[in-house]
């Protein structure tokens, strides 16, 4: 893929067409994931399966069904015997078993269960299911005070490592603890937090890099030569990439990965902002305490509200939970914007779904205000980075910007490109120039 992006072929993926011919794959794509999902829960019980997978048509007869959930199930098992076998060995230190081989076998079954989605195009037509599992909340008065949210006492307890292995010049090793927010703890599958680490082996890396994904992108369980964490780690970064609630590793049962983001809301993003920004303050803290130096923090997409999160509230933690520095890549400062307007959120049908649970968007605000940015952030402007994509309407640009200048972040320290939200990976594995940036910031504390 990175060799597809750093090709002149790039360049033509680099340009705002791409989120017009994403949203088209993803109208397809999300119904796809849902009838998969339906089928990880439902097993070979085809009544479950059509009640768990909502709005299939009723042509599809329960012989046409049964082989396509055999199908699944067989790939269902093998990535999860693959998983516990992995999880089992490479966290005890008297295991002989080879680390790296265990992390390969598990990804390549992972990928191989993710790629069964393609048995059930068929049942796209003729009526498409819905793109989710809705489970809206009730409405309520969400909206907490920030210092309640992140001033509580710190969580100090330990991180497991790993033992780790060693591929093309590169040390992996992964990291596991509870996560802090009692909140996620009580959603299955996102009970541990999980990490990956990724560090070169031929030199010791100044400073540690913990980079946050997007929503439904789950690297974790894919067969990928050269992933971000990697491309990063070669170019001389300790990369610390959390596995964020309800993804890959901490996918929620019944849901594909990342669904609960917005199938749950309002609390299913509050619980994963939340979680994943007192999780990230634990991982800043765990790399500080165990190589020193300089700890910076990047967030793109749904992360970038975490990294926003942080860079906002961090003041309310000991000195060694902070980052030195933060990069945020397609952010916004106003999510009910990316409720309400995004095309994103539009094609997904959030609104509709939160209307049709009671919800208003004036009750909805005062929650969504909740994850957003402090008005004045407790890192000083010149530790900030933006990275925005001008014609970004999935997290509309305008708010973005808007928190660029009530920041007041050095023009240095802004980078904009003509292209959206899709674009922006593709720009990104081109042009390294905001991560270069970002090191020059550490390097200038």
């Amino acid at each position: 893929m990175n060799v597809l992006f750093e090709s002149p072929l790039g360049a033509l993926l680099a340009r705002p067409w791409l989120d017009g011919a994403g949203l088209f794959g993803l109208r397809r794509y999300m119904p796809l994931s849902r009838l998969w999902a339906a089928a990880n829960t439902a097993g070979e019980d085809v009544a479950r399966f059509r009640d768990e997978a909502g709005g299939l048509s009723d042509v599809w007869s329960t012989g046409q069904l049964r082989p396509l959930l055999a199908s699944d199930g067989r790939r269902l098992r093998s990535a999860e015997e693959a998983r516990q076998v992995w999880e089992a060995a490479i966290f005890e230190p008297g295991e002989t078993s080879d680390p790296g081989r265990l992390d390969a076998v598990r990804r390549r079954a992972a990928t191989r269960h993710q790629m069964t989605r393609a048995v059930f195009l068929p049942l796209l037509f003729p009526r498409r299911p819905t793109v989710a599992r809705w489970r809206i909340d009730p409405p309520a008065d969400l909206a907490v005070n920030p210092s309640a949210l992140y001033g509580a006492p710190f969580d100090t307890s330990p991180i497991e490592a790993s033992r780790s292995f060693v591929r093309e010049g590169l040390r992996e090793y992964w990291l596991r603890a509870p996560t802090p927010l009692a909140r996620l703890r009580a959603r299955p599958g996102s009970e541990a937090m999980y990490a990956r680490v990724v560090e070169p082996t031929e030199a010791v890396a100044r400073e540690t890099l913990v980079f946050g994904s997007g929503l439904c992108l789950e690297l974790d369980q894919l067969t990928i030569a050269r992933d971000p964490g990697r491309r990063l780690a070669a170019m001389g970064w300790r990369v610390i990439e959390p596995i964020s609630p309800y993804h890959g590793l901490r996918a929620m049962p019944g849901f594909y990965g990342g669904e609960p983001f917005f199938a749950l809301a309002p609390t299913g993003p509050l619980d994963l902002i939340v979680g994943q920004t007192l999780e990230t303050a634990r991982l800043t803290a765990w790399a500080r305490g165990r190589f020193g130096g300089a700890v910076a923090l990047a967030g793109i997409s749904m992360s970038s509200f975490v990294a926003q999160q942080v860079a906002s509230h961090c003041g309310l933690w000991p000195a060694d939970a902070r980052p030195d520095a933060v990069l945020l890549i397609s952010h916004s400062g106003c999510l009910e914007e990316v409720i309400f307007a995004g095309e994103l959120a539009s094609v997904m049908g959030i609104e509709r779904a939160l209307g049709e649970a009671g919800w208003t968007r004036e009750a909805l605000a005062s929650v969504a205000r909740t994850m957003d940015p402090a008005e004045v952030p407790a890192l000083p402007p010149t530790r900030i980075v933006s990275v925005l994509g001008e014609t970004d309407r999935w997290v509309p640009y305008d708010h973005g910007l808007a928190l660029v200048r009530q920041w007041q972040l050095p023009e240095g320290n802004i980078f904009r490109y003509e292209l959206g939200h899709l674009g922006m990976p593709v720009q990104l594995t081109r042009d390294p120039a905001p991560f270069e940036r970002l090191r020059q910031v550490l390097r200038e504390i």
